[in-house]
């Protein structure tokens, strides 16, 4: 935890790891400032001018260094008092290593670590935090024109054994997310569901684990305790370590609503919540993630407690797949045809999780340098590892088209 005093934070500002993205306002061009952290929950709109300083804004570079560079860039002053506004509203909203945040992140970790139960961090926000909206938004995506409709659940449910389903907002991805809970009716009653989700902050392992219950507006979502107590005495306790990256982390949330919406209210629901950590390295190394030691351990040990505690486990992929355009990096908007190149892209892709291939999977995604940015990467690849033998069959694709930020994602079904 920092220990940066009042004096440092303002005479040598550093600002904290923000996801930064371009965006209109009133017609201006602004960058977007947010915590994936969810420390601060509010996104910042900063000047384009004033964002060109921002990686000033290190710790290292004092008042005076940063209005020079100023100065030299565009041929004006950048008045210390000025300079101390954008530094105080920053500080303001907790983005700056600053003792205001160190006091605020101890509290807030400090709860999280008490409570019994992940408490709800969307509702509200991404979707209705009253119940019976809440269940009337979800439904409405059965029977939305992109939704599955009257559509049954195949046959083939009977031996589901997984599936991968979007983590996108529920506004964005509704109707893709009822292709899969549709086909998740025509499964016998499933014991736990095993969760791994998309974590969109660092953690330091490669897998975080958690034994804390996750509220939602429909009622609370049980955790396993009994699998997870399992695989940490086969994997060790520093599993845990990360758990804090679950308190803000939305793609296990979002599932943890949909399968409380879809089963009945008197019947509980059991998960496994697994955060899936970044395959970044191997993408860069042209190495599978099967010469990880730590996760082939991790993966066989998931294995491994499904068959020893018996039942049945039904594993869930929260995974988005393509994420392109200028709010990812891109440096143009995308076009109609780059979005039809995307398409075959992700199918091609695809075409590996249907044959149930991980180490095909993987290497469609890593024979570009991940170009397209695919989030689910982690999720996919361990749920198929997860599930050796697994047969994938697409239920629906879809595209959130976006010109600054284009995001793709599926619904497959994984049949053993």
């Amino acid at each position: 935890m920092s220990t940066r005093n009042e004096t440092d934070t303002y005479e040598c500002p550093r600002l904290r790891p923000v996801e930064a993205f371009p965006a209109m306002v009133s017609g201006q061009k602004v960058l977007c400032l947010r915590d994936p952290q969810q420390y601060s929950e509010v996104v910042v709109y900063v000047p384009a001018q004033t964002a060109s300083i921002l990686g000033l804004f290190d710790g290292q570079h004092s008042l005076l260094d940063i209005q020079e560079a100023f100065a030299r860039r565009f041929g004006s002053l950048l008045f210390r008092e000025q300079l101390l506004q954008v530094i105080q509203s920053l500080d303001d909203h907790l983005l700056l290593d600053s003792p205001r945040f160190a006091a605020h992140r101890a509290k807030v970790e400090d709860d999280f670590r008490r409570s019994r139960s992940r408490t709800v961090m969307l509702a509200g926000k991404s979707y209705p935090l009253e119940a019976a909206a809440l269940r009337q938004q979800l439904e409405s995506y059965f029977t939305a024109t992109e939704g599955p409709g009257a559509t049954p659940p195949s046959p083939s449910a009977a031996t589901l054994s997984g599936m991968v389903v979007p983590h996108i907002d529920f506004a964005r991805g509704g109707p893709c997310y009822a292709w899969g809970y549709r086909e998740l009716e025509g499964v016998p009653p499933v014991d736990r569901f095993v969760i791994l989700g998309t974590v969109h902050a660092p953690i330091a392992r490669a897998f975080a684990l958690t034994r804390k219950d996750f509220e939602t507006p429909l009622g609370m979502v049980e955790t396993d305790r009994e699998f997870v107590d399992h695989l940490l005495a086969a994997v060790g306790d520093e599993y845990l370590e990360d758990e804090l990256a679950h308190r803000a982390e939305h793609s296990i949330e979002f599932q943890a609503v949909f399968l409380r919406h879809r089963t009945p209210s008197a019947h509980p629901v059991r998960i496994v919540p697994i955060l899936c950590g970044s395959l970044h390295q191997f993408v860069e190394d042209r190495r599978s993630p099967s010469e990880g030691r730590e996760i082939e351990a991790f993966l066989a040990a998931v294995r491994d407690t499904m068959v020893r505690l018996g039942g049945r486990s039904l594993v869930l992929a929260s995974a988005d797949l393509a994420h392109v355009g200028p709010r990812f990096g891109d440096p143009h908007q995308i076009t109609p045809g780059q979005l039809r190149e995307v398409a075959d892209a992700d199918r091609e892709m695809l075409a590996a999780v249907e044959a149930g291939d991980p180490e095909a999977f993987f290497q469609a995604v890593a024979r570009d340098g991940d170009q397209r940015r695919i989030c689910g990467l982690p999720p996919i690849y361990a749920a198929l590892r997860a599930l050796p033998g697994v047969r994938g069959r697409l239920l629906r694709y879809t595209q959130w088209p976006d010109p600054q930020g284009t995001v793709t994602f599926a619904a497959i079904a994984l049949d053993a």
